[in-house]
């Protein structure tokens, strides 16, 4: 069973509107992409490549940070926020 599944299933008693559920997905997408901006950046060696690798990564910290700061102003479920960090020390 793959981490969206289980989310779904997991999140159907927390009352999230679908909107609310499309932020929370955005932040679970943007986690990957700075996680992954970051592995490449370990990866490259080219100067050039460097240098977009940088660029990847603050781009990604940038928008999951937003995204997360959004999340906040809307006031979405804290149960989520601890669902999700007991799932990903697991």
């Amino acid at each position: 069973m793959n981490k969206k599944k289980i989310m779904d299933i997991t999140t159907k008693n927390i009352k999230l509107s679908v909107e609310d559920k499309e932020i929370m997905n955005a932040i679970e997408i943007a986690k990957i992409e700075w996680e992954n901006a970051e592995k490449f950046f370990q990866f490259v060696k080219e100067p050039d490549m460097v240098d977009y690798a940088i660029h990847l990564q603050n781009a990604a910290s940038v928008r999951y940070m937003h995204l997360l700061r959004m999340a906040k102003n809307k006031n979405i479920s804290g149960n989520y926020y601890e669902f999700m960090k007991e799932f990903d020390a697991r």
